[in-house]
């Protein structure tokens, strides 16, 4: 019950900042064009909420996460920017094998060199690293991972089309709560309108090299760009779907919500 008064809480203030807000114009699509692009000249911070059901051994657990993924572009030069982007997760579980409460779990920091002006393809690469779980075992692995991650995509107006990846190597940690051993893949497509509604469809799969089995949650996802003020925020409702789950994991539908804050450069 009170995911639902949540998620329709979200709705509603997704539909009243519509109204309230200056009219779309093309500066207005093109900004939230640049918000499908993960590594664009654009500074954004976005708080991400999940809620996924059927987690544990007897599939009776329930799990609300936050998920904070600022992105900050730094100018190396005329001709190349290392955007970073720390993603964090904080968590609520709910009679998880008998377990509940709230923590915080491994902060990934993703950051890539990418060409400050490109043709066609747009693309990044560089170091990842993973921290062991700020809380304990209940909400992730005791490893620390390290890696490299990547990110392509075509962007042909209204579309855009990529994909995001990395892959860590455990670099020390006990690994009885599982191993930092990881390949995380993103493929992503979204459709920008005129408006500045953007319709999106993404899976963030995992795949553990040591368990070898593979996390994967189709999202499904609507947002819009509106400004409160001069802040251009981007609202986001959506659903997804586990294809695939490991072992305890999540499983079946799921939802999602989002509200990002977006600083032009």
């Amino acid at each position: 019950m009170k995911t639902h008064l949540l998620a329709s809480g979200f709705l509603y203030s997704l539909i009243s900042c519509s109204a309230l807000a200056q009219p779309a114009n093309t500066a207005t699509s093109d900004l939230a064009k640049k918000l499908t692009n993960p590594v664009a000249s654009l500074i954004s911070v976005p708080f991400q909420y999940n809620y996924d059901a059927n987690i544990g051994l007897d599939k009776k657990g329930t799990s609300n996460s936050l998920v904070v993924q600022p992105v900050v572009p730094l100018k190396l030069n005329n001709n190349w920017n290392y955007i970073v982007r720390p993603v964090m997760t904080f968590e609520s579980l709910n009679n998880v094998n008998g377990y509940s409460g709230t923590g915080a779990g491994p902060i990934v920091v993703e950051t890539f060199f990418s060409p400050a002006a490109s043709n066609g393809l747009i693309w990044g690469v560089g170091p990842v690293v993973s921290t062991p779980s700020l809380s304990g075992s209940n909400f992730g692995t005791s490893q620390t991972g390290v890696g490299l991650s990547a990110v392509g995509l075509v962007m042909k107006s209204p579309w855009t089309a990529g994909l995001l990846t990395y892959n860590t190597w455990s670099a020390g940690g006990s690994a009885v709560n599982g191993t930092a051993n990881n390949l995380f893949y993103q493929p992503f497509i979204s459709y920008v309108t005129p408006s500045a509604w953007t319709y999106s469809i993404n899976t963030q799969s995992t795949f553990n090299w040591d368990a070898r089995r593979a996390e994967n949650p189709l999202n499904a996802t609507v947002s819009k760009l509106v400004k409160i003020g001069e802040v251009p925020v981007s609202f986001q409702v959506g659903a997804r779907y586990y294809l695939s789950s490991v072992p305890g994991g999540p499983s079946g539908w799921g939802g999602r919500a989002s509200m990002t804050f977006i600083f032009p450069k």
